[in-house]
Formats: structure tokens, sequence, C-alpha cells
């Protein structure tokens, strides 16, 4: 016979399972976007009433009360929050997803957590920007270093110099996809975990960019 206690457990758990609402997968992509281009909204959710709610900070046409599966497609004008909400009786679901939309000029922090290594040593961190989730017009216009140390940039078999604090076009006109690595030298008679709290163990680099054509 099955566990009398374990039956009862189940039981009781079952009510808090269902009344709960989930969110199974909620995607926006692209997330980096020219004026003019759209995205895609993709949702999974299961909730009480059989639909969910889908908003946006600015309102856009065609948000408001969804089915709890579904794809949508909005072309923001600026920077849009899209906001998923599930409704349960016990517990409501909700996720949100930011879209940039690049004007003129814009700029963003870019990079990742560093590691050191390597002979000659170097702090190092390397990030990549999916074709999924930036337009393939998006371009590098300047880039600029923000530590009062060297920095070394390379991508696609292209690698650039910026001294302490300085800044670089070498990569003008480059797509943003792809990835990117930032290198830092170790100073002489510098230890790896003194280069790593100099750099607070992550390398960004400051990107300046517009859409190109």
């Amino acid at each position: 016979m099955p566990d009398r206690f374990a039956v009862w457990a189940t039981l009781l758990a079952t009510p808090l399972i269902v009344g709960c609402a989930q969110i199974k997968s909620f995607t926006v992509a692209p997330s980096t976007i020219c004026p003019g281009e759209s995205v895609r909204v993709d949702w999974l959710a299961s909730g009480n009433s059989g639909n969910a709610t889908l908003d946006s900070v600015p309102v856009l046409a065609g948000t408001g009360e969804v089915p709890e599966e579904g794809s949508r497609f909005f072309t923001p004008g600026q920077n849009t929050r899209f906001i998923l909400k599930v409704p349960g009786a016990l517990k409501n679901a909700q996720r949100e997803w930011d879209v940039q939309v690049v004007p003129d000029q814009s700029s963003r922090l870019l990079g990742g957590i560093a590691q050191c290594g390597g002979e000659p040593r170097s702090v190092s961190a390397s990030f990549t920007i999916q074709r999924e989730s930036t337009s393939a017009r998006v371009r590098a216009i300047l880039i600029t270093n923000n530590y009062p140390r060297p920095l070394s940039i390379s991508k696609d078999g292209m690698e650039v110099d910026i001294p302490p604090s300085g800044a670089t076009d070498g990569f003008k006109n480059t797509s943003i996809i792809g990835t990117w690595t930032i290198r830092s030298p170790v100073g002489p008679g510098e230890a790896c975990d003194n280069a790593l709290k100099a750099v607070a163990r992550r390398l960004t680099i400051k990107t300046q960019m517009n859409c190109g054509e």
C-alpha cells in the first residue's frame, strides 16, 4: 500500500502548485535594435484564468490581455520595457525584458569577469554579443578605456591598444556582434591578485555605437 503520509502530503501540496502562476519562458529578441526595426516577443505561461497580460513601458499597440502562450511583433520607437504578468489564485508571476533602441549615437559598458594568467601575464576578459540579441546594423564608433592602466582590445583578428584613460576609433564601423577580448598587462612586480583588484575583477570598455546602413 502507498505511504499514507506521502499521499496526504501530496494532496496538500497539489492546491499550492495549481494556485501558483508560472512563466515557463519569456523572451524578446533582438534586445538591441535600430529605429524602425521590430522585436519578437515570445512567452509560455500557466495560471488560473487561462490568460496573461503583456504590458510595455511606454505603451505600445498590441499589448494588453494575451493568451498564456503566444508570440507578437512590436516596433518600439524608443527604449522599451516589456512586462509579462500571469495571475494565480495564490501567487502571481511576473517577468520583465528591456529593449534598447539605438539612436543616432549611444554608449554602453561592455565586458566580463576578468581572469589572470598567460605569458606574459595579463588580466583578460572575453564577451560575445550574439546575432540573435542585437541588430546587425549596430556599429562601434569609439571605445574608451576607463582604467588608469593600458588595455588591448581584439576582435575578428584585429587588435588595438588603448593608453590609460584613453580612447580609440580603431574599430569604427565594426559590427558589435561577435566576440571581443580585453586584456591589460600585469605590471612588473605586480601580483595577479593585485591586478584583478585594480579592475574590480572585471574588465569593461565604454563603447559608443550607432546604426549603420
